[in-house]
């Protein structure tokens, strides 16, 4: 059987899927750690008519309580149909509408941990996804402490992954590409070599370094990297590289990994037992600890600080922190209009079928 570069990915980093579609995870020649999703992700599902069984059911059932309570509902009611496809946990977002109000995070993350509870699905083989933003991330260092895990999301900086560990966060998705690239591909880094040239290369190196020196210090467990927003195979086959845990893959893209064959240089770096202990930043990457290509011409070289606490307060130093980063402040505004927009056109659908079946 001919090697394909699926396999050679498989062999560097732990392959999520972020797709709820069950054959996305079948077609794969073992099985996806983690199936991750957003609000476009199941937007497309709840448009499917192989989930139509499970919407109706759903809208009939709960359309008294509100289309959040339907969509909510759906949303774990597709991870039940796919956990038997994944070795670890499914995933579930919070709405975008929420992130920016601490109890409005909580209620809704206790709404999916009932949901969860009642089809089965207990708090080992899910978790959630919130935004990193500072009032999101004081509710996740809640939730985290009760035993209901959570992913950062939307990350795009320093001080967002050091809220997140400091939240207690078990995942963070970092996004190589922000989502405005996909539509308009002169905001598309498109180079030959990503883990080198990408602008975003080195703040994952500032991320890995930063979470490599706080095991060091604490020996406390740090947020494991499940790098999101690839462009293309050439920069999951990057990341891997720079050293990230686990990549969460769209559907089209792990079939193209799965007919690509391998015909790549031989790899000259393995795939770490632990995701810090004794991790060391290769020479390759050397320049990018001290690098900040995002950071625009007045940086002054300082990184974000590991005691400042990003958490305190609703946040509130996260909040200025990501005030303070024009590129941050633009794309997590960029990724949460993209969320919100799928969204509100599950919303529609979901209110109309609650005038027509309830």
């Amino acid at each position: 059987m001919t090697r394909t570069q699926l396999d050679r990915l498989a062999q560097l980093v732990n392959i999520d899927v972020d797709s709820v579609n069950p054959d996305d995870a079948k077609a794969l020649p073992f099985k996806p750690f983690n199936q991750t999703s957003n609000q476009a992700v199941m937007y497309t599902a709840i448009c499917d008519p192989r989930n139509k069984a499970d919407y109706d059911r759903l809208v009939r059932k709960y359309g008294n309580k509100g289309w959040q309570e339907v969509w909510d509902r759906f949303s774990v009611q597709l991870c039940k149909n796919n956990i038997d496809n994944v070795s670890n946990r499914v995933l579930v977002q919070v709405s975008p509408r929420n992130c920016y109000d601490r109890q409005a995070v909580l209620d809704q993350c206790y709404n999916f941990d009932k949901a969860f509870a009642e089809v089965g699905i207990g708090r080992d083989r899910y978790a959630i996804k919130i935004s990193t933003v500072g009032p999101a991330m004081s509710a996740a260092a809640q939730l985290n402490k009760e035993g209901i895990r959570t992913l950062g999301t939307s990350l795009f900086g320093l001080p967002q992954a050091i809220a997140a560990s400091q939240a207690r966060c078990l995942y963070i998705s970092p996004y190589f590409n922000e989502v405005r690239a996909y539509s308009d591909k002169s905001l598309w880094p498109d180079v030959e070599d990503p883990a080198i040239n990408h602008p975003m290369a080195p703040r994952l190196i500032h991320i890995l370094e930063t979470y490599t020196k706080l095991h060091e210090q604490t020996g406390e467990e740090q947020p494991v990297i499940v790098m999101a927003s690839h462009a293309n195979l050439n920069e999951l086959f990057a990341t891997a590289e720079l050293g990230v845990q686990h990549s969460t893959i769209l559907g089209n893209h792990l079939a193209e990994l799965a007919k690509a064959p391998d015909t790549l240089p031989e790899v000259t770096f393995k795939k770490p037992k632990h995701p810090y202990k004794d991790r060391v930043t290769p020479t390759r990457f050397s320049k990018h600890s001290t690098s900040d290509p995002l950071a625009g011409p007045k940086w002054d070289g300082k990184f974000a600080s590991t005691e400042i606490d990003y958490i305190a307060n609703n946040g509130e130093n996260l909040t200025n922190a990501i005030k303070a980063d024009p590129v941050v402040t633009s794309k997590i505004k960029d990724v949460l209009d993209i969320f919100h927009e799928n969204e509100e056109k599950a919303r529609e659908m979901i209110e109309k079928s609650i005038k027509e079946m309830c």
